[in-house]
């Protein structure tokens, strides 16, 4: 037998109940399927996937283990309520006993993304940044889906956080993916508004590709600062709790608008962020503004 390595690894398919739960995960995840819905009978989701009702029950299996969807009876299933979660629970009542307001969000992610964003492109692979080019492809295919957008947008600065491998930065942003999404919500409701963060994002992974850490950070700080200035102009509270933001998630989906030309002022301008420069090239002072 030889002793050569092996030219590839062994293929790993995923198997059809696998895939099945990862689409109703999306589903209930992007919103699709709000908490207390009724998911189709098991022999109506075997007929649309076009499995059988074995394959369909081993995926609700899945999805009732990692507590997405619970038994309302013993033949009907339905979107759980994830804030029954023990860690959940404890979240929001940190949140309450500090008054966290998106002011302080705002401040959190200032201190953490732009670092965590250098971090990243200083220890970025080539299976990283294929990975980050297509979540932003994916992003791109939803900006007429906004609440799909939103979670996916909390999902690519995750990425980022995971990338820059610090597992006590991980920790310490691992919080903020749970504060952000109702602050998503809250305000996201323009294709205009998701076309300009998903370009900051673009920007942002044109910096990892030449490696120039210190652009990608300035560009990160000012997407964040944009956030807080569209938060501004729509005459949202920048001191308004957290808490009272959860509520936002549970509303009507998001109506897909486009801006008309006299609020052009009002839309995130990815062009004043910084124009990328060389990788050995020095940051100019403005890239900290």
């Amino acid at each position: 037998m030889s002793g050569r390595p092996s030219l590839v690894q062994p293929i790993k398919i995923a198997r059809a109940y696998e895939q099945l739960a990862g689409l109703l995960r999306e589903r209930i995840t992007s919103g699709d399927l709000r908490v207390g819905d009724r998911l189709p009978s098991e022999s109506a989701l075997a007929e649309q996937a076009g499995v059988s009702r074995s394959t369909v029950r081993e995926a609700l299996r899945i999805l009732e283990q990692g507590g997405l969807v619970e038994r309302a009876s013993p033949r009907i299933m339905v979107v759980a309520d994830r804030s029954e979660d023990p860690g959940y629970r404890e979240l929001r009542r940190s949140l309450s006993q500090h008054n966290v307001t998106f002011h302080h969000l705002h401040e959190a992610m200032m201190t953490l993304d732009p670092e965590l964003t250098r971090f990243a492109t200083i220890r970025a692979d080539r299976s990283d940044i294929k990975e980050l080019n297509a979540a932003l492809a994916e992003q791109e295919r939803h900006l007429g889906h906004l609440a799909e957008w939103s979670r996916l947008d909390v999902e690519f600065h995750s990425m980022l956080a995971e990338i820059a491998a610090n597992p006590a930065l991980l920790i310490a942003r691992e919080p903020i993916s749970q504060l952000l999404m109702p602050a998503l919500y809250r305000f996201m409701d323009t294709r205009d508004m998701a076309e300009h963060a998903t370009k900051y994002h673009r920007r942002i992974v044109e910096e990892i590709e030449v490696r120039d850490p210190d652009t990608a950070a300035a560009v990160m700080r000012r997407h964040i600062n944009d956030w807080r200035t569209a938060w501004e102009r729509r005459g949202l509270d920048l001191h308004q709790e957290i808490l009272d933001l959860s509520s936002t998630a549970d509303s009507a989906p998001h109506r897909v608008e486009s801006n008309g030309s006299d609020q052009e002022e009002e839309r995130w301008d990815s062009s004043r962020a910084p124009r990328r420069s060389p990788a050995s090239s020095m940051p100019s002072a403005s890239r900290d503004s």
